[in-house]
């Protein structure tokens, strides 16, 4: 039970946080005197996201989305006065048509045409007018997303920066085991090679929302780190190598690959794979060597190796798919080599600022 509870603990803080944001928000109604109960629950329960940066946009775009919807529905109603059911569809039609196209454009704000609508159909089944249900509406979102961003903020609050260095820290593990793989050249080990690339991919999908959602943090004077973007785009580049290098080495163990060359890319993937793993322990924010990029020795011998197969003749009676992967090799490890210098660059400035590359 514990260890579940272990595993599950930021699912359950959500749900604690979220159960909060809705009673906080009824009660504050209830005190204020104020009969917007659902709207502003709902709002506040939406609000409340996972991190402080995935609430400050929710909350950003549902109050705005609302207040747009409401504040358009009311200048229809005030346009066309529908008093009949044919009135009121082509009032609708009227505030639906350009409220979905924005909405076509900005899934954030699919709730302004929802609002338009509550606006329009629901003052009669209320008893209310159309203007009177619109300042309500606004009132008890604004009201929701205000209480569910402060409980976000207050209560245990997750910063979607440090998701995202969190993430990027399971990406460069994930690598290191694809190129640790690739060097043993074993059956099974290469059996996983597809279920870790699948597992890259949505780690890379959790890492581009967390950036987004980082940015609105920035945005809200939550400086964490301003280095996201940059550390997305360099992880992309690093595992566009990892992927060059697993299509180029696809079958390295085998007589195709000169022994010379395979001995010296094997040394060149588990170099890769040390120096991933160190990234990953400076994104924990725990010590590393000074430099921790191995790699560039190895593809200096992995160079020196096809030099020395160039100069003796061996390629000459190797056929042209073995060539392409010889060379197809080098110009991946030598790229790897660059980008895992820039990706320990901005390790160490997105980690914390106390957990600085040690000394040797």
């Amino acid at each position: 039970m514990r260890r579940w509870l272990w595993r599950y603990r930021w699912r359950l803080v959500h749900a604690l946080r979220m159960t909060a944001a809705g009673v906080a928000v009824l009660v504050s109604v209830h005190a204020l005197g104020l009969s917007v109960e659902l709207s502003a629950v709902i709002a506040a329960v939406m609000v409340t996201q996972s991190n402080v940066g995935g609430s400050l946009k929710m909350a950003f775009e549902q109050f705005v989305g609302s207040l747009f919807g409401a504040a358009y529905a009311a200048v229809v109603v005030l346009a066309v006065m529908p008093d009949d059911p044919l009135s009121s569809a082509v009032a609708l039609a009227i505030a639906l048509a350009p409220l979905a196209v924005l909405a076509a454009f900005s899934a954030g704000f699919r709730i302004a045409p929802i609002t338009a609508a509550i606006v329009l159909l629901g003052g009669p089944g209320l008893g209310m007018g159309p203007l009177h249900l619109a300042a309500d509406r606004i009132l008890g979102v604004g009201l929701g997303c205000g209480v569910g961003l402060l409980v976000s903020v207050l209560v245990m609050p997750a910063r979607a920066s440090r998701s995202a260095v969190e993430t990027a820290g399971r990406i460069t593990r994930l690598m290191a085991d694809q190129l640790q793989a690739l060097a043993s050249g074993d059956p099974p080990g290469q059996a996983d090679l597809g279920s870790r690339a699948v597992e890259i991919r949505e780690n890379f999908l959790q890492l581009t929302v967390f950036v987004e959602e980082a940015a609105h943090e920035r945005r809200a004077w939550l400086p964490e780190n301003r280095e996201g973007a940059r550390l997305l785009r360099t992880l992309r580049r690093v595992r566009l190598d990892v992927d060059m290098l697993r299509r180029a080495a696809r079958g390295a163990g085998n007589d195709v690959l000169h022994e010379r060359a395979a001995v010296s890319w094997q040394s060149a993937a588990e170099s890769g794979a040390s120096t991933l793993r160190s990234i990953c322990r400076l994104l924990a924010g725990q010590p590393v060597a000074e430099n921790p990029n191995t790699l560039a020795p190895a593809v200096r011998d992995y160079r020196v190796a096809i030099e020395d197969m160039l100069r003796t003749g061996m390629t000459h009676s190797l056929p042209t798919a073995a060539l392409a992967r010889l060379f197809g090799i080098g110009f991946a490890l030598d790229q790897l080599r660059r980008d895992l210098d820039d990706l320990i660059e901005v390790s160490g400035e997105v980690s914390n600022p106390r957990h600085r590359p040690a000394d040797r």
